[in-house]
């Protein structure tokens, strides 16, 4: 990684990448990147706004109800979101359209050039330094109106977090990434608002959240606003300092979206009541809660990878009528007993697959926890990969079942990797 480069593809600048820092390998710290920054950014913005988004579930969604609601109101957006279900090209979109191939090779050459040139020995930076990098290089190139930037991981020491953001927002707190974060909830919140800046605004979006997420914004001087005590949102009327506001029924997980109004009162561009309700209402995003037709089938798409998000899709599936299938998957690091034991009073049988790579969990252990869950053995099938699991799941179910597939990024990203090969021919 001590040599300029020249990329013709999108292919060659992961083959790249991945060489010099595997996608999975987390290292944690501002350092290197802050050192990287400077030289390929200088003193000029990505944006006229930035919004930065942490928490431990509804990151995704939050910024997808956010770009939807700038479309609306006819400003331009920028964001960065991790990780990508299909190709690379989607961690990075400006109003909605992922990043074309050109110019993230043109990107990438940029980077990998400033890191070159930024210390006496060329800065070693991680996968998604380099990925956050590629995102704010673009950025500063197209200068949007608004730059949405989603936390890969805590928000301390996270690399977005070199950015200064005009308004952070910290979706919710739970147990995950408990190897990096600590096992405390009061510890995970005070890592995650390592996002707030004095004088900027602080947004926090669980009512029953801990309290260091709040200490820790009185302390460093921001502008604090709870859910629940400086705006909150009761059935489908927002409540506000600036008024109130009747919100649509929303298509993705609803948890945060009196947070993402709140925002959107306090960005200093000229956005109407109807622009945040249209946006709101179409607002869509790849993988959480995706319904599908397949085959004549009904299929959901979530990524759900922990109990508190179990817990919402749960919520969510108590509303459909009709048995559930679930094709899952899930990685070794996280909490599988937990979200099996949540989900397992949902779904009628489940279809199992192994997780590939260094965090994959396999089929042994996914069995072994349906059976302490209390699951019957004729209720769960034991597949040799994600498509296959799929397969079965949909030739067992009936036109009026649905299935679910969940338990990860990369189990959605295989499904709709898949449907896509057939689609395609």
């Amino acid at each position: 990684m001590n040599a300029s480069a020249t990329f013709t593809s999108v292919e060659q600048c992961l083959t790249w990448l991945e060489q010099q820092h595997p996608e999975h390998d987390i290292e944690l710290g501002l350092g290197r990147i802050s050192q990287v920054a400077k030289q390929l950014l200088g003193d000029r913005p990505i944006a006229k706004q930035v919004i930065t988004v942490a928490g431990t579930n509804g990151k995704g969604s939050t910024v997808a109800f956010l770009g939807a609601i700038l479309e609306a109101s006819g400003l331009t957006y920028g964001a960065l979101t991790s990780p990508h279900f299909v190709r690379f090209n989607e961690r990075i979109c400006f109003n909605g359209e992922m990043v074309t191939d050109a110019d993230l090779c043109a990107s990438f050459e940029r980077v990998n050039q400033a890191r070159i040139e930024a210390a006496a020995t060329p800065v070693e930076l991680t996968y998604f330094e380099f990925n956050t990098l590629v995102a704010f290089d673009l950025m500063q190139h197209k200068q949007p109106d608004v730059a949405l930037l989603e936390v890969g991981l805590g928000g301390r020491l996270d690399a977005v977090n070199v950015i200064d953001a005009d308004i952070a927002i910290v979706t919710s707190i739970a147990l995950d990434h408990m190897d990096w974060l600590g096992s405390d909830l009061e510890v995970i919140g005070r890592e995650k608002a390592g996002i707030f800046r004095a004088g900027k605004v602080a947004i926090f979006g669980q009512i029953d959240g801990p309290m260091s997420v709040g200490d820790h914004a009185q302390k460093v001087g921001s502008r604090w606003y709870q859910n629940g005590q400086h705006f909150l949102q009761d059935e489908q009327l927002w409540k506000g300092e600036s008024g109130n506001l009747t919100v649509p029924k929303v298509s993705l997980p609803a948890m945060n979206v009196a947070a993402v109004v709140q925002a959107i009162k306090l960005l200093p561009f000229p956005i109407s009541d109807t622009a945040i309700q249209t946006g709101l209402a179409e607002a869509r995003l790849a993988g959480r809660y995706q319904e599908l037709n397949w085959q004549g089938k009904q299929v959901i798409l979530d990524v759900a990878h922990n109990p508190h998000a179990a817990a919402n899709l749960c919520r969510s599936l108590a509303q459909e009528k009709g048995a559930i299938h679930g094709v899952f998957a899930m990685l070794s690091d996280k909490d599988y007993d937990a979200v099996i034991k949540t989900m397992s009073e949902q779904l009628e049988h489940w279809f199992l697959a192994p997780s590939v790579g260094p965090r994959g969990l396999d089929l042994s252990d996914l069995t072994s926890s349906l059976q302490q869950s209390g699951v019957a053995e004729d209720h769960y099938h034991a597949c040799g990969s994600i498509v296959e699991a799929l397969q079965q799941a949909l030739a067992y179910a009936q036109p009026t079942d649905k299935i679910l597939v969940f338990g990860s990024f990369q189990t959605v990203g295989e499904v709709l990797a898949y449907f896509e090969q057939q689609q395609q021919g």
